[in-house]
C-alpha cells in the first residue's frame, strides 16, 4: 500500500502539475486577453480624447465661422440697403438727366431761333445801313443843293442890299425932279 499511496501521491502530484499547467496556460491566455482589452481600452480612450479635442476645435471653428457668417450676412444686408439706395439715386439721376436732355434740346432750339433772329436782324441792319448810306448821300446832295441855293440867295441878297443902298443913296443925294 505504500507503493500505492506513493503512486497515488505521485499521480495526484502529476495531476496537480497538469492542473497548474492548464491553469497557467488559461491564465496566460486570460492575461493576454486582459492585456489586449486593456490596450483596446487605452486606444479607445486615446481615440476618445482625440475626438473630444477635435470636437472642441470644431466647435471653436464652428463658432468662428458662425460669427463670420453673421458678419457677412450683416454686410450683405447693408449692401442690399446700399444697393437699393444707390438704385433710387440712379433713378433720380437718370430722371434728372432726361429732364436736362429735354431742357438742352429746348435751349438748343431756342438758341437756333435766336441765331436765326440775329441773322435776320444782321441782314436788316445791313439793309438799314445801305438805306442810311443812301439817305446820307441824298442828304448830302440836298445839303449841297441847299448850300448852293444859300450861296445864290446870299449873292442875291448881297446884290439886293447893294441895289437898295445904291437906290437909297441916289434918292437922298439928288433933288426930286418935280
Amino acid at each position: 500500500m505504500k507503493n500505492f499511496l506513493q503512486n497515488l501521491l505521485l499521480l495526484l502530484a502529476l495531476c496537480l502539475c497538469a492542473l497548474i499547467n492548464v491553469q497557467w496556460v488559461r491564465e496566460t491566455r486570460l492575461r493576454k486577453q486582459v492585456q489586449d482589452l486593456t490596450n483596446t481600452v487605452h486606444d479607445k480612450s486615446e481615440e476618445i480624447q482625440s475626438l473630444h479635442a477635435t470636437v472642441r476645435r470644431n466647435e471653436t471653428e464652428i463658432q468662428r465661422l458662425d460669427s463670420l457668417k453673421n458678419q457677412l450676412t450683416a454686410t450683405v444686408q447693408s449692401n442690399h440697403v446700399e444697393i437699393a439706395k444707390l438704385a433710387k439715386e440712379l433713378e433720380k439721376v437718370e430722371a434728372e438727366n432726361e429732364r436736362n436732355l429735354k431742357q438742352a434740346a429746348v435751349y438748343k432750339d431756342a438758341l437756333q431761333t435766336a441765331n436765326d433772329n440775329i441773322k435776320k436782324q444782321n441782314e436788316d441792319i445791313l439793309k438799314q445801313n445801305e438805306e442810311m448810306k443812301k439817305l446820307a448821300e441824298e442828304r448830302n446832295q440836298m445839303v449841297r443843293k441847299f448850300n448852293e441855293m444859300a450861296t445864290n440867295y446870299n449873292a442875291l441878297t448881297t446884290r439886293w442890299n447893294k441895289q437898295q443902298e445904291d437906290l437909297a443913296r441916289a434918292a437922298t443925294n439928288a433933288p426930286s425932279k418935280r
